[in-house]
């Protein structure tokens, strides 16, 4: 089912190469949907609604299984025809896959749960030096640590 995170993630309109001119080959494919799933999660992330983003898994791993072997397939038929003059296109067309692999290999094989979505989130929220120092700064120790530190042993 077509969700507005999946449209988020996928864009308007699947890839339809047989049907458009080669020139999509051109496009950038891997970047457009790495910067929409950078996007995608860091809205997710500061929102708090991961559900909403969990319940695309399965299509967007669909998604982006499909680019993978369309890009795989355009490789292995310009293969072929190696007296063609296509150096250019085939270097995009095997940059844009392996990026594209890239992004699929940090996703799929930790994301299977909504936990592990949350944690991958998690982990990409930035925790600036400056918050943790003034965490740090703004709170005393507890007593009983000033205690240890006089080599006194506390009471309880």
């Amino acid at each position: 089912m077509v969700t507005s995170v999946l449209r988020e993630l996928a864009g308007p309109y699947p890839l339809l190469p047989f049907v458009q001119e080669p020139w999509f080959l051109r496009e950038p494919i891997a970047r457009h949907l790495t910067t929409a799933w950078e996007q995608t999660s860091r809205r997710v992330a500061h929102e708090g609604t991961a559900e909403e983003l969990h319940a695309t898994r399965d299509d967007y791993e669909i998604v982006l299984l499909g680019y993978l072997k369309i890009l795989s397939g355009y490789l292995t038929l310009m293969g072929r025809f190696s007296g063609e003059p296509q150096g250019d296109v085939v270097c995009h067309i095997a940059m844009c896959l392996d990026q594209l692999q890239k992004h699929y290999d940090t996703l799929f094989p930790r994301w299977r749960t909504l936990d592990d979505l949350r944690l991958m989130l998690l982990e990409r929220i930035p925790h600036p030096a400056e918050l943790l120092r003034a965490a740090i700064t703004s709170s005393e120790p507890p007593r009983n640590w000033q205690d240890e530190a006089d080599g006194r042993i506390p009471s309880e």
